[in-house]
């Protein structure tokens, strides 16, 4: 027994001493909420650290990830980053960009620490490493995307087990560019069984599928839009009819052209040269691509309503196709004949979504353990219901009580469990959304939608005063659930 009892001391001591010598791990998320002297100390920690144990590849990956939020807002005001899905838009300022990563030399260091590991290879891919060769050397520019995608292969192929969220999103959003969809497949079903993509992100994405009629044209915006639609193709096998198009990947035309074929579209779209036809400005690219599958694709085109905020309230689509977009549910389809879409949105409710998930969640999942990439997080991808659907509530109060009742306790579950979890509001679309609890009448909720404080600091009193009323003139109250027949939790 003492021998046994010894020996589990000895285990046990062995698991703490493995576990103190974990190392941390920080997402490309978590570093970019840090100001500049917050990064260059923990630069300072981190480098400090891969220097004391050079084989350590997470640390490695814990100084890249700091030192690229870093180079790209050297002397840049936080106020001047736009950080958009993950995305981070800054006024590059070049000359500080190449002082910095020649100062901090952490790539040639990295490859000497730790070559040919997978945290190299995925810093590599990241940072576009030796991308100084062929910088302004356009006609070399192929040479270099090669060169460079020898690093994401790599990486792809030393991809460990334990990978987090963010890696598998990176590589199926690689793959999927080039439409490697063998690769494709296995990547997008280690990180379905990895449990990191939360359930309820995968029935959102399901239910938009759902909603579309057959063979149908699904245009998004950015990853996000598409990541969990491809699980559930390439994983779970449903809707392997539905063509996925990206808006965020139409820069490669390999991929455009392929996208084409796929829809059936005629490949004279492309003129010889490589370029679009009359289009110079990228956003006019996107926005011309995006008329020509709407009005020749011979298949049902629908577009995104999550990305409402720029795909579709934005600049992302011309105002005239905007027009002929008509709301189905979770999707908006293009249509240049008007007809009762509600009478489809009513269908897709009752017959086609699985919506009994928004009721209760059974599978936990907590952003302290998230390092999505894309994903939009799972209580505004709920939310959207509310916002997508209220206007079935009035319709079904007159026609069917039953259905009414049971979509306004699914309202009313959605908002009581963003509440409870100190959701309050958002932004979203250009517009604040706020979450009220009133017991006038009995216990509901009440959503109201008013435009972002505009009132500028430097304004006079005069003007702050004026758009305040402003503002207050413009709130309304778009969402107003019933209270529910039995006691609220």
């Amino acid at each position: 027994m003492k021998r046994l009892f010894f020996t589990l001391i000895v285990a046990a001591a062995a698991i703490i001493n493995t576990s103190a010598q974990t190392t941390e791990r920080l997402t490309h998320t978590q570093v970019w909420n840090y100001d500049i002297p917050k990064l260059d100390s923990m630069y300072n920690e981190w480098n400090e650290r891969v220097q004391a144990s050079p084989k350590d590849e997470q640390a490695w990956r814990n100084l890249f990830e700091i030192y690229d939020a870093r180079k790209c807002i050297t002397h840049v005001s936080r106020d001047t980053v736009t950080v958009i899905n993950g995305e981070v838009f800054i006024p590059a300022n070049t000359n500080e960009q190449e002082a910095y990563k020649k100062a901090c030399n952490i790539m040639p260091r990295m490859e000497q620490a730790i070559p040919d590991s997978y945290t190299f290879n995925y810093c590599a891919y990241e940072c576009d490493y030796e991308y100084d060769k062929y910088r302004g050397q356009i006609y070399e520019m192929w040479q270099y995307q090669q060169f460079r995608n020898q690093f994401a292969d790599r990486a792809i192929e030393l991809l460990p087990k334990d990978a987090q969220a963010d890696d598998y999103e990176r590589w199926a959003s690689y793959l999927y560019l080039y439409m490697d969809t063998v690769r494709l497949k296995d990547v997008l079903t280690r990180y379905y069984e990895s449990g990191l993509y939360p359930a309820v992100a995968l029935q959102y994405h399901f239910n938009e599928l759902a909603g579309m009629d057959e063979n149908a044209v699904y245009m998004g915006w950015y990853e996000g839009d598409i990541i969990g639609k491809l699980i559930i193709q390439y994983v779970l096998h449903e809707r392997p009819d539905v063509t996925l198009y990206c808006e965020n990947s139409a820069h490669w035309r390999p991929y455009l052209e392929a996208l084409f074929r796929q829809i059936g579209l005629s490949e004279t779209f492309f003129d010889p040269d490589g370029t679009w036809a009359n289009e110079n400005d990228q956003i006019d690219e996107l926005r011309y691509i995006a008329r020509y599958i709407c009005e020749h694709s011979t298949r049902p085109v629908y577009c995104s309503a999550s990305s409402l905020s720029m795909f579709i309230l934005g600049t992302g689509l011309p105002d005239d196709i905007k027009a002929c977009l008509y709301n189905e549910g979770l999707t908006m389809r293009y249509s240049a004949k008007p007809y009762d879409n509600q009478a489809v949105k009513r269908r897709n409710v009752e017959e086609r979504y699985l919506m009994e998930y928004l009721l209760m969640s059974f599978s936990p999942w907590t952003d302290k353990v998230n390092t999505m990439r894309f994903q939009t997080h799972p209580d505004v991808l709920a939310f959207n219901y509310l916002l997508l659907l209220n206007d079935l509530l009035p319709y079904y109060k007159k026609h069917n009580p039953q259905r009414h009742a049971w979509l306004n306790r699914i309202f009313t579950r959605v908002l009581s469990q963003m509440v409870a979890k100190g959701t309050g509001g958002y932004g979203f679309a250009g517009k604040m959304f706020y979450i009220k609890e009133s017991d006038e009448g009995g216990f509901h909720y009440e959503v109201t939608e008013e435009p972002y404080n505009f009132a500028d600091k430097n304004d006079d009193e005069a003007t702050k005063q004026r758009k305040r009323e402003e503002q207050q003139r413009a709130t309304r109250v778009i969402i107003k659930t019933e209270p529910e027949t039995f006691p609220h939790p």
